[in-house]
């Protein structure tokens, strides 16, 4: 359809059909009048043959216009396939990162007592001599290498049991000062006030004394009941 309206309204084909139009008319009288003694059926077959001849004309100018307008038709549709949008890919997605479990910090453990308390628990069972209630702040690994009853006859040597200013980490050492009845001394000839370390450590959550030590100049020497 569209190409058919292209050839109407070109304006080489309108001025050939004009042309042709006019021309019809004009051939048609001249054949009538050119020979006035010829018959009435003679002019009809002269009439018909004039327009057998314009029709034909006709369709062979329409067939070369419109043969004109093929490529002008074909055209648009090239240039629609060649602007017509390429498809475009989506970016790959980025890889989905996978969350790595954090551990959980084991809780540290809260203790029934404080160093403090312990140490403080057994300086004064020594001074008011309940031995076992100062038995009972040794760890087991303590009291199984240290006998009972010779842990007692060693404590009752004393008469006092004080805890001195000191400093240092309390957490791990822990210093206890001792007091030796009238007529004692140590293995070391030493008597009235003397210092001894505590070691310090927990057993079911709680802490204990792990060790004992007699604290001289040279360093720290453990011991026979602790």
């Amino acid at each position: 359809m569209n190409l058919l309206l292209n050839t109407l309204g070109d304006p080489i084909w309108q001025v050939l059909a004009l042309v042709i139009t006019l021309a019809a008319p004009v051939l048609i009288v001249a054949v009538r009048t050119r020979d006035a003694h010829a018959s009435e059926q003679r002019k009809r077959q002269d009439t018909l043959t004039i327009l057998r001849v314009w029709l034909a004309t006709f369709l062979l100018m329409s067939g070369v216009a419109v043969a004109l307008h093929l490529p002008d038709a074909a055209q648009p549709r090239t240039s629609s396939t060649a602007l017509s949008p390429v498809p475009t890919m989506a970016p790959p997605s980025s890889p989905t990162s996978t969350p790595t479990s954090i551990p959980t910090p084991t809780p540290t453990p809260r203790l029934a007592r404080s160093i403090t308390q312990v140490l403080t628990t057994f300086c004064d069972a020594i001074t008011i001599q309940d031995y076992q209630t100062a038995w009972n702040q040794y760890a087991r690994s303590l009291q199984q290498t240290h006998p009972q009853p010779e842990t007692f006859a060693a404590w009752r040597r004393y008469t006092r049991c004080t805890i001195p200013d000191q400093s240092g980490d309390p957490s791990a050492l822990t210093i206890l000062t001792l007091t030796f009845a009238t007529g004692y001394t140590d293995r070391f000839g030493r008597s009235g006030d003397v210092d001894y370390r505590l070691t310090m450590g927990v057993e079911d959550t709680a802490w204990k004394i792990t060790g004992v030590c007699d604290i001289l100049s040279e360093g720290c020497f453990a011991v026979s009941w602790g």
